[in-house]
């Protein structure tokens, strides 16, 4: 009787590009720079895994998927199961006119495997669990600030609409105004001001919250050192905290700078080159609270100022002058962040050495 000798994979790489979607994957598989299969299935990196291990037995899975709604969390467990996971960018597949042509589902899936397997793709950075829970409060004090902004926009609107003068928003504005209010049966000014004392309640909830996370991943050292620099708040110091993390995994502070969006770059060539911003790849928020923090350090810090007024004085626009600023502002964040110190301005001028 002849035995049958066992189906093996080793030493093979099994190549798996997965479009994700909220209630299927579609699946691609490649071997050899060959279509090895495809089809849907449930989001459920175990039924993949299975799938994989049985079909093709003792070979090395990778696979790959683009970041958005999904998050990290299918990533965390393929890498749990033994499958060789990436996330990344979805602008950074390369995508060519036919392939924008015949854009669809199966096609993306296919794509997604045959760039892995030619090497094509780079990775984004996986925040850490701790990462994620300190990033997904801070970027819910966002929303509700600019909540906030859309609520006071529109009392300001409704009193101009009805000749009412707006004085301010301190407390006692308001409570005057919530009075005035309800002896002119103003229901809708009345339901704005609830909003609005809602809101502003709920985001020093969210603060208190901030606290407790902070201590929760023993990072309040770093948040008092970076509290030391001029310009940087409490709040600024969380958001650099939650987007940026661990300033040592960039290479070195120029592509922590491109990173922040406070670095530009030369586009063209010859007598063509012209600055560029980074565009959409900046982290929004990010370069937002550096030029604010930016703003804040020249009103501070008398050695920002002089540095300001030499840009402007060289014929730097207020914008450009202050994006420099900003970048140098980056620059000192980092040295104070990896060095663990505060931020010491020393009698000759000279600050904490930017590393």
């Amino acid at each position: 009787m002849t035995q049958c000798s066992t189906l093996s994979f080793k030493g093979q790489v099994i190549y798996c590009g997965i479009d994700v979607h909220k209630n299927s994957w579609k699946v691609h598989l490649r071997h050899c720079h060959r279509d090895l299969d495809k089809f849907s299935m449930n989001p459920d990196p175990k039924g993949l895994a299975d799938y994989l291990k049985k079909k093709y037995p003792e070979a090395e899975y990778r696979s790959v998927y683009e970041a958005g709604f999904s998050g990290f969390e299918a990533h965390r467990a393929l890498c749990a199961l033994g499958i060789l996971n990436i996330v990344i960018n979805p602008a950074d597949v390369p995508t060519s006119g036919r392939d924008r042509e015949y854009k669809n589902d199966r096609a993306d899936s296919r794509k997604l495997a045959r760039e892995l397997e030619n090497g094509m793709l780079e990775p984004i950075y996986i925040p850490s669990p701790e990462n994620l829970e300190l990033r997904n409060l801070v970027r819910r004090e966002t929303q509700v600030v600019k909540n906030i902004v859309r609520v006071k926009n529109r009392i300001k609107s409704h009193l101009f609409f009805n000749g009412i003068k707006f004085i301010s928003w301190s407390g006692r504005s308001l409570k005057i105004l919530e009075l005035d209010a309800e002896k002119r049966d103003d229901f809708a000014l009345l339901s704005l001001l609830r909003e609005l004392r809602f809101l502003r309640l709920e985001r020093l909830k969210i603060v208190e919250d901030e606290k407790r996370c902070l201590k929760k991943h023993k990072r309040e050292e770093v948040q008092s050192h970076l509290q030391s620099i001029p310009g940087i708040g409490f709040r600024t110091a969380v958001i650099l905290q939650a987007e940026i993390w661990d300033p040592a995994r960039f290479q070195d502070k120029e592509h922590l700078g491109s990173y922040s969006g406070v670095a530009p770059h030369l586009v063209g060539s010859g007598e063509h080159e012209v600055v560029r911003s980074c565009g959409n790849r900046k982290r929004k928020q990010l370069h937002y609270i550096l030029i604010e923090a930016a703003w804040k350090s020249i009103s501070y810090d008398l050695e920002q100022r002089a540095r300001y007024g030499k840009l402007l004085a060289k014929g730097a626009n207020p914008q450009r002058a202050i994006s420099i600023i900003a970048k140098k502002l980056l620059y000192t964040i980092r040295a104070v962040w990896i060095q663990k110190r505060d931020y010491v301005k020393l009698e000759s001028g000279n600050t904490v050495k930017n590393c």
